[in-house]
């Protein structure tokens, strides 16, 4: 696609300042010129003097000047095939109409994403390209065509062999009037003398889609013979599958048409090399377009991916989160332990003091004390080894953000690379 966004030049005509600004940063980034109007009348004048470079044009319906359907009748006035989208939120079913009636090439809703738009526009484009491509191709060959009519025999026939052209020569040297000749079969001047043979094994050729040439034998309207070099190729349809029926070309083999001959050989030369050309062309234009539609699937499959990635890390975050409120309470938990502990040793010292009289008393508050110290320092610890149970899963959380980041990073480069 972005090979084909950056051979495309573009009018685009927007009254809103806000998208205007906002679209025209993308297009000219992309594309290989933008010219910018937002006014109906001044973008038709823009269009009248750069009409030869402009390959598509994008507009609002309500413009300044002219509305968007009253600029697409004037630029059907002047080129009836240039695309021409009209960019609305617009549901009137008479601006419908009417843009229909003009032949408008495409309707965009205004909510389109800007990466759709650009796809459409390759699409348009590379329709209008491949069919100026394929106009000259076609001049090429009715050059030499008309250059082959001034030198050499032409005639053609549909695929039972009936006569559909002949040109001047054709009709001077066999004798006949082109009404004589066309709708008849082409065997109106074979000559007898050639075997049915012969014609059998031309005719086998051309049918299975090759060429044929050799020496032919003719007769004129009045019974004289006259001879001649033939090359007979079949004529394929549009597509280049079908044939639709065959050429004949032919020069008399007499010494004054060697010239003529040679020339011949050129032009063949060139009407297969057109041919061969015309048929690269349709390969390449219909291998584009499964890399392009290949292209687009590959990028929603990676935007979903990334989507389900960046759920997954949001997941986890929320659960780092919950992670660290739990150690917060721990925390919390362990500093009233460590002020509860300090309380009661305080207390039991008070009454240590207090039966110092008691050494009987006094033993068993000892006892008692170390065996609520023992609890307590075992409380401790297993309190020290779930807060550093939390923080190691805390820890493997966060190496798996770092993990899940550089997975988005190098995803989104692959898609850089996938939209280059």
């Amino acid at each position: 696609m972005s090979n084909i966004l950056k051979n495309v030049t573009i009018l685009y005509v927007e009254a809103d300042e806000g998208l205007r600004k906002k679209l025209i940063t993308i297009l000219s980034s992309v594309l290989k010129k933008v010219y910018l109007s937002n006014d109906g009348l001044e973008a038709l004048e823009t269009y009248k003097e750069y009409k030869d470079s402009i390959d598509i044009i994008l507009t609002s319906i309500n413009i300044p000047g002219i509305n968007g359907v009253e600029l697409l009748k004037e630029v059907r006035n002047i080129d009836k095939t240039i695309p021409f989208m009209i960019n609305t939120r617009h549901t009137q079913t008479e601006l419908l109409l009417e843009a229909i009636e003009c032949d408008v090439t495409e309707y965009i809703p205004k909510s389109i994403e800007t990466k759709e738009l650009l796809f459409k526009i390759a699409n348009r484009c590379h329709d209008r390209f491949s069919y100026i491509k394929m106009a000259t191709q076609d001049e090429e060959m009715t050059r030499y065509l008309e250059a082959l009519n001034q030198v050499a025999i032409v005639s053609k026939t549909d695929l039972k062999g009936i006569i559909t052209y002949v040109n001047k020569i054709f009709c001077e040297v066999a004798q006949y009037k082109e009404e004589e000749l066309l709708g008849k079969p082409h065997n109106i001047v074979r000559h007898p003398d050639m075997s049915k043979a012969a014609f059998k094994d031309l005719w086998m050729t051309i049918q299975s889609g090759n060429k044929w040439q050799g020496k032919i034998k003719n007769r004129a309207k009045d019974g004289s013979s006259y001879f001649v070099n033939a090359t007979i190729f079949p004529q394929y349809n549009e597509t280049g599958k079908d044939i639709v029926g065959f050429i004949a070309i032919r020069f008399l083999t007499t010494d004054d048409e060697n010239e003529k001959r040679e020339f011949k050989k050129k032009v063949i030369v060139n009407l297969q090399d057109s041919r061969k050309k015309q048929l690269e062309l349709t390969n390449k234009n219909n291998k584009l377009e499964f890399e392009l539609k290949n292209s687009n699937q590959r990028i929603s499959e990676l935007e979903k991916f990334i989507h389900n990635l960046k759920s997954s890390l949001e997941d986890c975050q929320a659960k780092n989160i919950s992670k660290e409120r739990q150690l917060n309470h721990y925390e919390k938990q362990m500093h009233k332990i460590d002020e509860n502990y300090l309380e009661k040793m305080k207390t039991k010292s008070d009454e240590v003091k207090g039966r110092l009289g008691n050494i009987h008393d006094l033993k068993l508050d000892k006892d008692i004390l170390i065996k609520k110290n023992n609890e307590l320092s075992t409380r401790v610890e297993e309190l020290k080894n779930s807060i550093f149970n939390s923080k190691v899963k805390e820890e493997n959380q966060r190496k798996r953000i770092r993990d899940l980041d550089d997975i988005i990073l190098e995803l989104e480069e692959k898609i850089k690379e996938v939209r280059n």
